[in-house]
């Protein structure tokens, strides 16, 4: 009996914990300068700091005692934390030097949603004379601010960097920098289920989701969530889990939804309190037939017309009687030129899908 409760206890604790997760360090890929009212310097090269490569992004010099540089500001780490997580710290590490010893932090702030925002992070360390890496937070230190993976995720995350000469009357400031990376620290809860496969099926107005499970332990159920943008969704309904190790199916009809365009996920609660989502699926009701390119047969100066667009970037694909591609190119207007096909006579095959992939029209046409 002992031995049955520590082995649950075991799976129990296995699944549900959160795992301490690092991602880093990683480099920026977009670079900008932002100005900072009163500045002595800007900087110049700033993509130079991608890589430590001993090429720099440098201001030149500063004389006047505490006088400081705009911000050099590096954003696009390519993080790609895992849906869920909780971030429990940021390091910013600058690879920095100054052969007259003269330069030192003047600001060191974390961007936000393109937001240079947080906790003041600037050291009074001078820059040494040879490249070193100075080291900005840590594995707890999340800058004053709350974050999501998605924070993290975004191409407008990132770090901002200015530096100012020391309060010296002789000598000039000469800093440069030859790397800024991040490593982010995040804690990732691993949900008791194995969720093998989500899908969803339509018939008429109806739109059938069923997914099948392994691995259920200490699961409390599964709310199906419904959305028209796929951003803002709602629970339309909640089934509970069978908690069987073994596989098992699911399902569930969504009888005459509203809207054509409808976006769809799990989110799968545990016994603990930690929910994850499932991927979001897409489910177009809108006829096929919508799109329609016209005149048929197309004139002689090829320029067709699209009825039914409504302001969206549409795909559209000709293909000949064999089915061999033709053409295919993306549209956002209302017109559409045939001139890659001007060699083209006869019939020739159309398909039109939106951006997300959907068939919403397809049709003949005659080229003269």
């Amino acid at each position: 009996m002992k031995s049955s409760l520590l082995l649950f206890l075991f799976f129990a604790i296995f699944q549900i914990n959160s795992k301490g997760q690092i991602e880093g360090p990683s480099n920026g890929n977009t670079f900008t300068v932002v100005a900072i009212g009163g500045s002595s310097q800007t900087w110049q090269n700033p993509g130079n700091v991608a890589a430590s490569d001993n090429t720099y992004a440098t201001f030149g010099t500063i004389s006047a005692a505490n006088g400081y540089t705009d911000y050099l500001v590096v954003t696009n780490f390519g993080f790609n934390i895992p849906s869920g997580s909780t971030i429990t710290g940021i390091m910013v590490e600058v690879e920095r030097s100054d052969a007259n010893f003269r330069t030192m932090d003047n600001s060191i702030k974390i961007v936000k949603g393109g937001i240079i925002s947080g906790d003041e992070r600037a050291v009074s360390a001078s820059y040494p004379l040879a490249d070193a890496y100075q080291q900005y937070g840590n594995a707890g230190d999340t800058w004053g601010l709350s974050w999501t993976y998605s924070d993290i995720n975004a191409t407008d995350f990132g770090v901002a960097v200015s530096a100012k000469k020391i309060n010296n009357p002789t000598g000039a400031a000469a800093g440069k920098i030859d790397n800024i990376r991040i490593t982010v620290f995040y804690d990732f809860a691993v949900l008791p289920v194995n969720l093998i496969s989500f899908s969803a099926s339509k018939y008429k107005r109806s739109v059938t989701l069923n997914w099948v499970t392994a691995n259920e332990i200490n699961m409390t159920g599964y709310d199906v969530q419904r959305s028209n943008d796929g951003i803002n969704f709602s629970t339309i309904a909640s089934l509970p889990s069978n908690n069987s190790i073994s596989t098992r199916k699911y399902g569930y009809v969504d009888g005459d939804p509203p809207g054509n365009i409808l976006y769809y996920r799990l989110k799968m609660t545990g016994l603990s309190g930690y929910s994850k989502y499932s991927k979001v699926i897409m489910v177009s009701l809108e006829s096929e037939n919508k799109i329609s390119l016209y005149p048929n047969p197309a004139p002689a100066d090829r320029m067709l017309h699209i009825a039914g667009r409504d302001n969206r970037v549409l795909n559209i694909r000709f293909f000949d009687a064999a089915g061999r591609l033709l053409s295919s190119g993306a549209v956002d207007s209302d017109n559409i030129s045939l001139l890659s096909l001007r060699s083209q006579k006869g019939m020739v095959i159309y398909q039109v899908t939106d951006n997300h992939a959907q068939v919403i029209g397809k049709g003949k046409l005659v080229l003269q």
